[in-house]
């Protein structure tokens, strides 16, 4: 008997099933940079419309944690696909490099040595523990398969950066947005330096809970109150005792109703609704005398409850009725809110606490304390002269320093502020209009910034340290005050530009940048004794901010705005907002169109990832083990508009995406072996239909995964491949297709038209996966036969050939364009006639399983189908038969189909004839040629061309 086996075309290639991804990956990592496939990438598409992206710099501190890596594969998902659909998009990596971190990391390796160093010293140290940690992230990013201009970065700590820095600092105080104020702000004593909203943090922390009085002594006062026989006090609550000696008021809703109410010794006032609160935390029993308005109570006083002064009674709407007493405890030099409503009362900002946290001369009793370590004591003060009501410990949200972790106070100093609000400028309220003109992805962003914007201070600019970006303002040695000229800050700009960064400004003395100064007649001390350079630098959420300046207005030379910025739901309150409000107040507007918000990274029990939680990742161990490819898959298995769940079980679900993808594509391959794109190729009018509807699938794979590109929702890019793979690959067409592939005439038509479709596939498919599938995409395109050849979605995006080059295949999938499918292939017509054939088949596959459990068939070729059926249907099956004599069994997978029109009916049985032993189907006609004994009709067909 001749030897059939060697007859079967079955699927060949050098392609390998495993990826290895670990050992593999790094090498095209290498071939990517060694062939500049970045720059080759964005160069195709100069001239053409842009896409501007400005990356959300990560701070140089540390290697890349999940949320990093979550972070650059989501941008260079878009760069990747906007590149490849035509548009010009570089992308400029960067990284942010001042502040507290860094510096704060100095001092402490250096310990009691950091006294003996200078500032430039110090910042020579820092900016070396910075770049450091660059080039590890750089390194870390590049595993991931980021293509970006990684030789180019933007750096904040750069010399021109850092000029620009100040520029715009410059041009803000031009446009009279920035003032100098002594206000409450958020202040690390350990580190000593004011801190702005997006540095702070909310952690549970232990803090006292007490009531106190306030005796009402004064009679005009106490007129207003409803009459009592008893000693009267107002009862404030407060959980910051140490702020009691800057008390100067207590403040009342004007519109809440606010009881008097007796004990058996006394008389205490509290906001009505309060009272059986007030006497579960109290464990006194109230009677109510009668009710005031907190309006009529304005202007009068109470006492302090142990100095000798008066707290007078203000309103405020900042009062609520949740907890506490509904009478407020105002320190204007501790508090946004007590700051606020001292401003309207002419109520001095009292803040009797040094930089350290420790009371000063201001309160004697106390002075050199700290504050945490005064509570107790002013507790104890209390009790001993009869003005505390209860107290007890809670545990609630307290502000922390992101950084150092430790519990931070509110402290009024003199500080450099961006104003929101003032009437010249009106930042906050244009900056509110202007969220009507931007897109967030997912829109949820939009109320949470919006929000955010609405109930944010001013910006705090200044920061009391050393490595930053320092205020280009000098300060008059005799009085004090400011030197603030734009010309000289713009001079600072440029020394710094020229001569290598901010430590040029230390080398020179003021008047370097001054020039001579002549005190004014009006102000004869002013300068009269010289100027000093200020000690200030600038807040690091500036440094960032300002990247639409120093980036992609000066490196970059492209106009505002960015299409999107992409980052973390964390940077709502953080480079969202600073970068906008900067924007705003130089530019008038906003520095994107669209604003992109990932969530954060959950355990798969849902708690966040942390050190000290022992449940962190790391990606670069991912990457060893399992290869980056897989990280980037998982970066798209979910919403990333939600937050996103990592474990062991989830990530196996991912990998084995991943194998079925990669096993497909060297199905696909290994079909192609003996396929030559440029003759074999057959068109589409001759194609059978059951290849015209794979490629209708295919044709509305592509424009669903475009879509999805599109509107920056990755995670249907990832559902719609997965289903792609499993049921329209593997589980219908490849499954249907194996007995034409391997047993048909090689050079057959119909076999020609199954491998023109499955190049078709092949090579839209490496496109459709590159953005995210980078390598996987990559490796299957170095062993696909030219894809500019043979028809079919040939044309890409841009219009242009799949190949830039003439002649030759592309250097990387990377250059060739993202598929766009020809017309005739977008038939949804023919899809809704197939998707009613599959419920057939489907049918006919539930029967054959029924048969299977009766043992009566093992395999479905052992069957006969009896198919009897009406309407569309039939005249689908029919048009499928009439194309030939085995196309409808090869679409059941059966050994004979007998097509009836009638009422839906399915029979299955066995089938009749004997069994080929070249393709397995079962017919009449086996063994009934001599030449070629114990093969069916349609396999000495196919070897009517002689056998090995």
């Amino acid at each position: 008997m001749p030897d059939y086996k060697s007859t079967l075309r079955l699927p060949q290639t050098d392609f390998p099933m495993k990826g290895n991804l670990p050992q593999r990956e790094p090498s095209m990592l290498k071939n990517w940079k060694d062939k500049d496939i970045y720059r080759k990438m964005v160069h195709r598409n100069k001239g053409k419309q842009r896409f501007v992206f400005l990356d959300g710099p990560p701070y140089a501190n540390g290697g890349i944690h999940m949320g990093h890596a979550l972070n650059k594969v989501l941008k260079d998902i878009i760069i990747k696909y906007r590149n490849m659909t035509g548009q010009w998009t570089p992308f400029v990596p960067g990284w942010d490099c001042h502040g507290l971190p860094i510096e704060h990391g100095v001092m402490k390796e250096l310990g009691d040595k950091a006294k003996e160093k200078s500032d430039l010293e110090i910042l020579s140290l820092c900016r070396a523990e910075a770049g450091k940690w660059v080039k590890l992230q750089n390194e870390q990013f590049q595993r991931l398969g980021i293509l970006a201009d990684w030789e180019n970065p933007y750096i904040t700590m750069d010399a021109d950066y850092e000029a620009e820095e100040i520029r715009e600092f410059a041009r803000a105080y031009a446009k009279g947005a920035i003032y100098l104020g002594t206000k409450p702000v958020y202040w690390n004593w350990s580190l000593q330096t004011a801190l702005a909203e997006a540095e702070v943090e909310y952690h549970m922390h232990k803090s006292p809970s007490i009531f106190v009085r306030f005796p009402v002594l004064d009679p005009g006062t106490l007129d207003r109150f409803p009459p009592t026989t008893k000693p009267l006090s107002v009862v404030i609550w407060t959980t910051t005792p140490w702020t009691l000696p800057a008390n100067l008021g207590i403040a009342f809703h004007p519109e809440f109703n606010y009881g008097v109410f007796e004990t058996d010794s006394e008389a205490l006032v509290i906001a009505t609704s309060l009272q059986k609160s007030f006497e579960k935390e109290s464990g006194l029993r109230l009677r109510l005398r009668g009710e005031v308005t907190g309006a009529k109570l304005e202007g009068g006083f109470a006492r302090h409850p142990f100095l000798e002064r008066n707290s007078l009674f203000v309103l405020g709407e900042h009062v609520t009725r949740d907890s506490g007493t509904g009478a407020v405890h105002t320190a204007p030099g501790h508090g946004a809110d007590d700051y606020k409503v001292g401003l309207k009362y002419g109520l001095p900002v009292l803040s009797p606490v040094g930089p350290d946290g420790t009371f000063t001369a201001e309160v004697p009793e106390f002075k050199g304390v700290h504050i945490f370590k005064a509570n107790p004591l002013i507790i104890e003060k209390l009790r001993s002269l009869g003005r505390l009501v209860a107290a007890k410990e809670i545990e609630h949200s307290y502000p922390h320093c992101w950084r150092t972790k430790i519990p931070l106070i509110f402290r009024a100093t003199p500080q450099w502020f961006i104003g929101l609000d003032h009437p010249e400028s009106q930042i906050r309220e244009k900056t509110l209009k202007a969220l009507a003109d931007i897109r967030f992805f997912p829109s949820w962003g939009e109320p949470r910034l919006r929000g955010m914007l609405e109930n944010r201070p001013d910006w705090c600019l200044s920061r009391q340290r050393i490595w930053g970006v320092p205020i280009p303002i000098f300060y008059c040695k005799k009085t004090g005050k400011p030197l603030a000229d734009t010309e000289v800050m713009m001079r600072v700009a440029d020394l710094v530009e020229r001569d290598g960064g901010i430590e040029a400004v230390a080398k020179h003395p003021p008047e370097y940048f001054i020039g001579s100064f002549k005190p004014r007649a009006e102000d004869p001390d002013f300068g009269s004794e010289g100027f000093a350079f200020g000690k200030d630098i600038l807040d690091v959420w500036f440094d960032s901010g300002i990247a639409h300046a120093a980036v992609q207005k000066k490196k970059m030379g492209l106009p505002l705005p960015a299409d999107i910025y992409l980052e973390g739901s964390d940077q709502h309150r953080g480079w969202f907002n600073t970068s906008l409000l900067s924007s705003m107040v130089t530019n008038g507007k906003p520095p994107f169109k669209a604003l992109i918000t990932h969530g954060f990274i959950n355990d798969a029990q849902g708690f966040k990832m942390s050190k000290s939680k022992g449940n962190k990742v790391d990606p670069a161990e991912i990457c060893e083990k399992s290869g980056a490819e897989i990280l980037r898959l998982w970066c798209i298995y979910e919403d990333y508009g939600q937050d996103l769940t990592y474990g062991p079980e989830l990530f196996e679900r991912v990998t084995e995406t991943y194998r079925r993808i990669r096993n497909t594509m060297r199905f696909l391959l290994g079909s192609l072996n003996d396929f030559d794109p440029a003759k074999d190729s057959v068109g589409y009018a001759d194609l059978t239909l059951v290849d015209q509807w794979a490629l209708a699938r295919l044709a509305d794979l592509i424009v669903k995964v475009g879509t999805s590109y599109r509107e920056f929702s990755f995670y249907r890019v990832y559902h719609a491949l997965n289903s792609y793979f499993t049921v329209d690959l593997s589980a219908i067409y490849l499954d249907l297709l194996k007995d034409r592939l391997y047993t048909w005439k090689v050079e057959g038509k119909p076999r020609r038209s199954a491998q023109t479709v499955l190049h078709h596939i092949t090579e839209n498919l490496v496109r459709l996966m590159a953005p995210v599938l980078s390598f996987l995409s990559e490796e299957v395109y170095g062993y696909l036969k030219d894809p500019k050849v043979g028809g079919g979605a040939q044309v890409g995006a841009s219009g242009t050939s799949a190949d830039p080059s003439v002649g030759k295949k592309a250097e990387s999938v990377f250059l060739l364009d993202f598929p766009v499918p020809p017309k005739p292939w977008e038939r949804p017509e023919l899809s809704e006639q197939f998707a009613k054939l599959l419920e057939v088949r489907g049918s006919v596959q539930k029967a054959l399983e029924e048969m299977r459990a009766q043992k009566l068939v093992g395999s479905s070729l052992e069957a006969q189908l009896s198919l009897t059926c009406e309407g569309e249907v039939y005249q689908t099956f029919q048009k499928i038969a009439q194309q030939g004599p085995y196309y409808l069994r090869e679409f059941f997978i059966v050994s004979q189909v007998h097509l009836k029109q009638g009422p839906l009916q399915v029979q299955v049985q066995k089938a009749e004839g004997e069994k080929c032993v070249r393709c397995w189907t079962y017919s009449p006609d086996t063994n009934k040629n001599s030449q070629f004994p114990k093969i069916c009709g349609k396999c000495v067909e196919a070897l009517n061309v002689g056998v090995k």
